[in-house]
């Protein structure tokens, strides 16, 4: 039986042959960056940059010799974009916008950005080659980490810096600001980073992902107490103070 095409209808048959084999192509190319990108995460997170070679993150990533050089253009370029994506996995920036909608009190945005920093760290198996790898970069910091810093890290403190300006009624770089932020990162990261430590100083506590939420509870509560007295020292803050 003939299908007849009525006026103004069109018959779409799918993609062509040729369409087909392109698009399969960009898939196995995809495909190809993809396990050429874990491949290479986890033999930096492993080795160092220094020592990691092109040889084992292409026999890992069950890629040809020239790979690394076709997708990124040098292993340079790939350490640099195994970087970022480390980060992106652990933060994103969609994410922190998601989680912040215009109209969120500083004080709540706050709190928020201390829990998803907290959940990310503590949720995420620490044998990941991305926190490893994100580790080693802050102890050891190679060329790529100025890169890093100004595509990723930096435009996400923003977040931050904003909200805190906004409590201590001072611009995003006062140095009471830049200090308190730094301040709070710091303490966030050093419950991750002294994890196995302080499970044994203080084997009482939860550090787990199970006690996520007393941890954070008094995690914010510890901030917004040092913000209170940093508030105190500078007009315009719109942090309350406590009730004697």
């Amino acid at each position: 039986m003939s299908m007849r095409k009525s006026p103004g209808q069109s018959i779409n048959h799918g993609a062509s042959p040729r369409q087909g084999r392109e698009q399969g192509r960009e898939q196995g190319r995809e495909s190809t960056r993809q396990r050429l990108l874990e491949a290479a995460g986890m033999v930096f997170a492993e080795h160092g940059y220094d020592r990691a070679t092109g040889k084992e993150i292409c026999e890992r990533a069950g890629a040809n010799p020239a790979a690394i050089n076709y997708h990124f253009g040098g292993k340079d370029k790939l350490y640099a974009a195994a970087l970022h994506e480390a980060h992106r996995r652990f933060l994103t920036a969609e994410d922190l916008r998601a989680a912040l909608p215009p109209g969120t009190p500083p004080a709540e945005r706050v709190g928020i950005i201390i829990r998803d920093l907290l959940s990310n760290l503590l949720t995420t198996d620490p044998s990941a080659w991305q926190l490893k790898l994100m580790t080693q970069e802050m102890m050891r910091p190679t060329p790529f980490l100025d890169e890093l810093v100004r595509v990723e890290i930096a435009p996400k403190s923003m977040f931050l810096r904003r909200a805190v300006a906004e409590l201590l009624g001072q611009p995003d770089s006062h140095p009471s600001v830049q200090f308190s932020c730094m301040n709070i990162i710091a303490l966030c990261l050093s419950q991750y980073l002294n994890r196995e430590i302080f499970s044994r100083v203080f084997p009482g506590l939860d550090l787990s992902a199970d006690g996520l939420e007393l941890l954070t509870a008094h995690t914010l509560s510890f901030v917004t107490g040092g913000l209170r007295q940093v508030a105190a020292t500078l007009p315009g803050a719109a942090l309350p103070q406590e009730k004697p």
